[in-house]
């Protein structure tokens, strides 16, 4: 009948279509959806005053920083920074006050709170030579002792900031190294850096 007909033509068109065109081929055919794009660490951390969100972007900026070897590469400029200023502040007072009242100016822009007298004592005194030298050497000594993909630089990093009460350039430092912003205070540090560590463990 022509029913029949129509059926069977039917079945052979389909086994035609089966034929020709398999699965494989047209997997082959059709390219594969692009990649999403990264996330913009940088535009959503200018964005938010959450301290929870900034931690968790703290803590991806600090991986991503180790990962493309910019943290490597801060870490040297600041030691030698460091050093230089510490050689400058052992040979003169003058330096050292100098550098206190460039310290008072820059503070208000990193948002930290410190007390003036100790501060101004700490400057006149050798106790901020001795705090940035002992900054120097704990950084230099993390860049020495880790190739930066594990959790070694962190650990460091960590034991850095808890030894921390009211730094200004140490944790501008700080900062810069890592590729944070300056709404980064010790706390904020201290979480993004854990939380970096936990990501890497």
């Amino acid at each position: 009948t022509s029913l029949g007909k129509d059926a069977g033509q039917l079945v052979q068109d389909l086994d035609l279509v089966m034929k020709k065109d398999t699965p494989t081929e047209l997997s082959k055919d059709i390219p594969p959806p692009p990649p999403p794009p990264p996330l913009d660490t940088d535009r959503l951390r200018g964005a938010t005053n959450s301290d929870g969100l900034l931690a968790v972007l703290g803590a991806a900026q600090i991986l991503k920083a180790m990962q493309d070897g910019s943290a490597k590469k801060r870490s040297e400029e600041v030691v030698n920074a460091v050093d230089d200023w510490c050689k400058a502040g052992e040979s003169s007072m003058a330096f050292r006050i100098s550098s206190w009242y460039d310290q008072r100016a820059a503070q208000g822009d990193l948002q930290i709170a410190t007390e003036n007298d100790s501060s101004f004592m700490a400057f006149v005194s050798n106790k901020a030579i001795a705090n940035r030298s002992g900054f120097a050497q704990q950084l230099r000594q993390a860049v020495s002792s880790t190739d930066f993909q594990d959790v070694r630089f962190l650990r460091a990093i960590e034991e850095m900031v808890s030894r921390m009460h009211s730094p200004c350039l140490r944790l501008e430092l700080l900062q810069y190294v890592l590729g944070l912003d300056n709404r980064f205070s010790v706390l904020h540090v201290a979480r993004s850096v854990h939380l970096a560590v936990t990501c890497l463990g």
